[in-house]
């Protein structure tokens, strides 16, 4: 498998990062110290990347560049590795903020475990949606063929 983590699929759209932050267009999940802000849409064509990724790690939180740039790398490395985890309906694209909410360092263990939690969990809400998602349109082809 491919542990890469190229430009294409880091969050750099200005579009896509106001989208992903308005209200009601996507959903959030903390795991302290990390919260994660997603969404997901249709996929517009096949060479889109499936995941794009913003990490964020606030000044108010480390005040020096060299510890908020230590927990991006570790927050990186512990997606990257386990990024499979993260399992997308067929057709959709998910565009992903990690936010870092701690003034503190943790080992990268921690934070491994952290992710690995944070992308099962979103898996899991995801399939649920297309689950209630399908059983709704089921439902109303079902309506629409006995009121005919």
């Amino acid at each position: 498998m491919n542990n890469r983590f190229p430009k294409s699929q880091r969050l750099c759209s200005r579009y896509l990062i106001d989208k992903l932050f308005e209200p009601g267009c996507s959903k959030s999940i903390a795991a302290y110290p990390l919260r994660v802000v997603f969404m997901t849409e249709e996929a517009s064509t096949a060479l889109t990347p499936e995941t794009q990724l913003l990490i964020s790690v606030p000044k108010r939180c480390f005040k020096h560049a060299v510890d908020r740039n230590r927990v991006k790398r570790q927050i990186r490395e512990a997606y990257r590795t386990n990024r499979q985890l993260l399992a997308l309906p067929d057709g959709q694209r998910a565009s992903l903020a990690v936010i870092w909410l701690d003034n503190k360092h943790y080992p990268s263990s921690v934070v491994t475990a952290k992710v690995q939690n944070l992308l099962t969990r979103i898996s899991e809400k995801l399939k649920t949606e297309v689950g209630e998602k399908l059983k709704t349109e089921v439902g109303e082809k079902l309506r629409t063929e006995v009121g005919e």
